[in-house]
């Protein structure tokens, strides 16, 4: 097992401009949301102050959203999802000011660029979408994506057209969100996007698995919650398909299961295989049906 001592994590390196290397990303403006979601299901949060320091540790990490929560906390939270439709508030004032006990989100891994908020723009094509990201790709033979949360879905609007008339405080009733970029026509630009979002969530995954070596997890040691030892959670009897306590680098994994102690399976009965229990033999009074002791 291995103390949290051996492990600091140097902030300093991670979300000072001069110390890392570059990565890449552009954020985007997506809206303001409320301090708790903000705040809740964060998988990496970096004690940052200023929301362009927040945007660079979340995409070197390998996140494609950066939720920063100021100045309630100073708080940012990094995330491959962005915000549900129910989550987006109204602004302070103007376009992009939060304000307090909010949390500003930016999108990491798109070319699109936010202009401003607008009522009734035109359209060449309208559909219901369930995230911005969603909205983004149906747009992306367009050279402006429009974007209004409309209950459990966003007004997902594609245009030729760049939006005018006056702009309105962004994420009131009515109002859309609207982003501008470069249209492809290329299919191969499309996938060159992907592969993108598909090689930053790998990067995230090594990020997770960055104290045991490959194949090991770091799971917690029950009782010490500055350590953890490292398992191959694919054949370890007690902690079988998942730490059986947590996994130390990653709040949302899945639990393990103690194989050794599974109803009516004989001593010795049960293995771990492949992150699943099976089970050869059962105690007397209980029968093997379907893999489990009855």
């Amino acid at each position: 097992m291995f103390p949290k001592s051996l492990f600091p994590i140097a902030l300093l390196s991670i979300i000072s401009l001069g110390s890392v290397s570059a990565v890449d990303y552009s954020e985007t403006y997506v809206g303001c949301v409320p301090i708790g979601t903000g705040t809740s299901g964060a998988l990496y949060s970096p004690s940052v102050y200023i929301i362009e320091d927040c945007n660079f540790a979340c995409a070197d990490a390998g996140y494609t959203y950066a939720y920063f929560s100021n100045p309630a906390s100073s708080f940012c939270s990094c995330k491959n999802t962005g915000p549900a439709p129910g989550d987006i508030s109204s602004v302070a004032s103007g376009n992009t000011n939060c304000g307090s006990f909010q949390a500003t989100v930016n999108a990491l891994a798109t070319d699109y660029s936010f202009q401003s908020c607008y009522n009734s723009p035109a359209s060449d094509d309208t559909t219901s979408q369930s995230t911005f990201d969603s909205c983004f790709e149906r747009c992306s033979t367009y050279t402006n994506a429009l974007v209004a949360p409309a209950g459990t879905t966003y007004t997902c609007l594609c245009s030729n057209t760049t939006p005018s008339g006056t702009a309105e405080s962004c994420g009131y009733d009515g109002t859309f969100f609207a982003y501008s970029h470069t249209a492809i026509s290329s299919p191969s630009l499309v996938d060159r996007r992907r592969r993108r979002l598909e090689r930053m969530k790998r990067d995230e995954q090594l990020r997770l698995n960055r104290f045991c070596p490959g194949g090991l997890q770091a799971c917690i040691v029950p009782g010490s919650d500055d350590s953890f030892e490292c398992i191959d959670t694919s054949s370890e009897l007690e902690s079988c398909g998942g730490c059986l306590y947590g996994s130390y680098t990653n709040s949302t994994a899945p639990a393990g299961v103690d194989c050794s102690i599974l109803r009516g399976a004989a001593f010795g009965g049960a293995t771990c295989a492949n992150g699943r229990c099976e089970i050869s033999a059962c105690r007397e009074g209980f029968q093997l049906v379907d893999g489990k002791c009855q």
